[in-house]
């Protein structure tokens, strides 16, 4: 009758075993899923580097057609469909689709004629808040910070 009371007692967990092994699993998983939540907005920041340089390909195609790089007012769209005031040189479109225009978060890449450093022209993405500044996924990429 001892070996039974032994072999009972033995066996299973305990309620306070079991809760500490749900807690240690729970902050592993809190930990881990925090640390994946980062990995999209990295590659979306990538993602956005990498179009920089085809739309620098896409516009330097556009100034050899037409003569200039777009205005500030006609933007990237430029580079998809013919602007206004197209005199008939523009023999685009220099990107496929409009959502080719769009940074990885969804918004439009902003243009600027002149770039603030005095070169022709900077592509600006402003990260994932959608606003100019910020700090981490949140600040703006610029072609000629590249």
């Amino acid at each position: 009758m001892n070996e039974k009371k032994r072999k009972k007692s033995k066996s299973g967990f305990t309620l306070v075993e079991l809760l500490v092994v749900i807690v240690i699993l729970m902050v592993i998983g809190t930990i881990s899923m925090q640390t994946f939540r980062k990995e999209p907005d990295k590659a979306r920041v990538q993602a956005a580097r990498t179009s920089f340089s085809q739309l620098e390909t896409a516009l330097e195609r556009y100034k050899l057609d037409v003569g200039t790089y777009p205005t500030e007012e006609a933007g990237l769209n430029a580079l998809v469909s013919a602007p206004e005031e197209n005199d008939g040189a523009w023999g685009g479109p220099y990107m496929r689709k409009a959502k080719d225009i769009r940074d990885p978060w969804g918004n439009d890449y902003l243009l600027k004629v002149p770039a603030s450093d005095g070169t022709d022209y900077e592509i600006v993405c402003l990260g994932a808040d959608g606003a100019e500044g910020g700090e981490g996924f949140m600040a703006d990429l610029s072609s000629i910070d590249e």
